[in-house]
C-alpha cells in the first residue's frame, strides 16, 4: 500500500514537471523577449518609513551617489501617488562619506578647493522634499569639525550605528548604502 501511494506521488509530480515545462516553453515561444512578463508593483503604499545608511563615499554624476538615489527614491514615491505625509526617509552619514555634508567653505578648506560642496544643493533640494539628512556627532568629533561645518540642513546624531538601530526598532526599513 505505501509503496502504491509512492509511486502515484511519483508519477504526480512526474506529471506536474512536464506540464509545468511545456506551459514554460509555451509561454517563452509565444514571446521571445519576455516582454510580457509582469512587473511587479507596489504592494504597500503608506506609512513608508526607511533608513538609509550612507557611509561610503562614492559619487555618480558629480555629486554622492546615496543623495542622487534618495532623491530618486522620493521622486518615485511622487510618481506613485505617494503623499510626503506618508513618507518619512532618513539618511544616517558617517565614515568616508561624512565629509559630504560639509557646508561650502568647510569643504573648501578640508579638500583644499575652492569649488564649494558638490552637495550643498541637493542637500538643499533633499530638506525640501522632506528626507532627513543625520550625521554621526561622533564622526564629526573625531574629523576636528565644528557644528558650523555640518550643513545647516542636517541633523547630528549621537552615534550613527546606534542611530540606525533605534530607527530599525521603530519600524523603519533598512538600505546600506
Amino acid at each position: 500500500m505505501i509503496r502504491s501511494f509512492t509511486l502515484a506521488i511519483s508519477a504526480t509530480a512526474i506529471l506536474l514537471v512536464m506540464t509545468g515545462s511545456t506551459a514554460m516553453a509555451q509561454s517563452t515561444t509565444s514571446d521571445p523577449q519576455g516582454n510580457e512578463r509582469p512587473v511587479i508593483g507596489l504592494q504597500h503604499t503608506g506609512p513608508i518609513k526607511v533608513v538609509y545608511q550612507v557611509s561610503e563615499d562614492k559619487w555618480k554624476d558629480g555629486a554622492g551617489k546615496a543623495f542622487l538615489y534618495l532623491k530618486n527614491l522620493r521622486g518615485f514615491y511622487d510618481k506613485q501617488g505617494i503623499s510626503a505625509s506618508d513618507l518619512d526617509i532618513r539618511a544616517v552619514v558617517h565614515g568616508d562619506a561624512s565629509s559630504h555634508v560639509l557646508t561650502d567653505e568647510a569643504w573648501n578648506r578640508v579638500k583644499g578647493v575652492d569649488t564649494g560642496n558638490p552637495n550643498t544643493k541637493l542637500l538643499s533640494e533633499l530638506k525640501k522634499l522632506g528626507v532627513s539628512v543625520e550625521l554621526c556627532d561622533t564622526r564629526r568629533k573625531r574629523e576636528g569639525w565644528s557644528k558650523s561645518d555640518i550643513n545647516a540642513g542636517v541633523l547630528l546624531t549621537e552615534a550613527a550605528y546606534a542611530r540606525i538601530i533605534d530607527l530599525q526598532h521603530q519600524g523603519y526599513a533598512y538600505i546600506k548604502f
